[in-house]
């Protein structure tokens, strides 16, 4: 009498791996059936194919890099209308390399008292120290001769606008 025993796990393995061992056989025995230089052209062509499958081209590079500055002008709509008090002026001044707001203030007779109130409100994130040539000042005066609005643009960007409240400026937010 045959004794029931449970299959092991190395005749479960070899049971489910059967017909895949069996098609291989049958793949190497046609191996060994195929001329010589047919074996030499597969075994050179399939790793090239496989390498040309898997390679991915990178991105081309540009033929030369991007060099140059965009000056866009702005609208009529985007220039702001100062109003200027009575009996006031209005100054334009395209800072040159050296100059700075001091001297500007000394050139055109202004109050050092009002520099003065500036440098205290100006926002210590945009200082007026930080003035560059090419930047554009707007100045309006009072009748009285003292400052009453200032703003730096560069490049038609509002950077810093400071307004006269009393004896002191206060900043204007820029948008």
């Amino acid at each position: 009498m045959k004794r029931n025993k449970p299959d092991s796990f190395g005749t479960k393995l070899n049971l489910l791996t059967l017909p895949a061992r069996q098609g291989l056989g049958r793949a190497l025995g046609g191996w060994q059936r195929l001329p010589r230089i047919h074996k030499a052209g597969l075994l050179v062509l399939l790793p090239a194919w496989l390498l040309l499958l898997a390679w991915q081209p990178g991105p081309t590079p540009l033929a030369a890099p991007v060099t140059g500055s965009l000056s866009l002008p702005l609208s009529a709509a985007q220039k702001r209308e100062i109003p200027v008090p009575d009996g006031g002026t209005r100054l334009e001044h395209t800072l040159a390399q050296g100059e700075t707001l001091a001297a500007l203030f000394r050139q055109w007779q202004l109050p050092g008292h009002d520099l003065i109130a500036l440098v205290r409100a100006e926002p210590s994130y945009k200082p007026l120290s930080n003035l560059r040539a090419g930047q554009d000042l707007t100045l309006v005066l009072n009748a009285d001769g003292q400052l009453h609005y200032l703003e730096v643009r560069d490049k038609g960007l509002l950077l810093n606008a400071f307004r006269r409240m009393g004896q002191e400026f206060s900043v204007l937010t820029t948008q």
